[in-house]
């Protein structure tokens, strides 16, 4: 697999895709027009860690009634169901809008789901800002969590899984990662020096 690495976008070459990855494009390209971020173990796992994951975590800018209502309907059509066994698309708005989370799976599975959520903390709303393009295989794309943030976050969730996580990503992109901005984010989540010293090696 051969890196393509610019400020807002990443360019793959020869990525193989997993079930998991034709599972979750299928699962973008169905949600249409919705302007969202994958976060969270996927985007280790999408660059060749390996390890399973019972959901994929996304995050949403805020909708309209009518917005989740059009979603929930091209989920529906698109064979997905909503695990939190809502009975239609206005439960499914009055979820999001309380902050908590929507989960979708194909039909005939539970697992692994999607996790949809609505930015609401500050750092949903700098995943949201400075997400980035993934490019791959020329017809495919999905928009993830900056590299950078992607790796305080991970450091700051504090897990054996989580700092793995975090090794793996920054392994695969130290060469392209603004320095900067990863200690900013670092910063920012509070992430104690040793910590960062442990998992990253630096």
């Amino acid at each position: 697999m051969e890196i393509g690495f610019s400020k807002n976008s990443i360019t793959l070459k020869q990525k193989e895709l997993t079930e998991l990855d034709k599972l979750v494009i299928k699962f973008v390209k169905t949600m249409g027009n919705v302007d969202y971020a994958i976060v969270s173990g996927y985007i280790a796992i999408f660059f060749g860690r390996i390890r399973g994951t019972e959901d994929i975590d996304i995050l949403l800018n805020r909708l309209n009634a009518k917005q989740v209502e059009e979603l929930h309907e091209r989920l529906l059509k698109g064979n997905f169901y909503p695990v939190n066994n809502i009975e239609d698309a206005k439960d499914a708005y009055e979820l999001l809008s309380d902050g908590s989370s929507l989960r979708y799976a194909e039909k005939g599975t539970w697992a692994p789901n999607f996790e949809l959520k609505f930015v609401k903390k500050p750092l949903d709303r700098m995943t949201m800002e400075n997400k980035i393009k993934i490019r791959f295989d020329t017809k495919y794309s999905m928009y993830i969590s900056p590299i950078e943030l992607q790796i305080a976050f991970k450091l700051w969730l504090g897990s054996d899984k989580d700092y793995e996580d975090a090794r793996y990503i920054y392994n695969i992109f130290k060469r392209y990662i603004d320095v900067g901005k990863l200690n900013g984010f670092i910063s920012e989540l509070h992430v104690k020096k040793e910590i960062v010293n442990r998992v990253l090696g630096r």
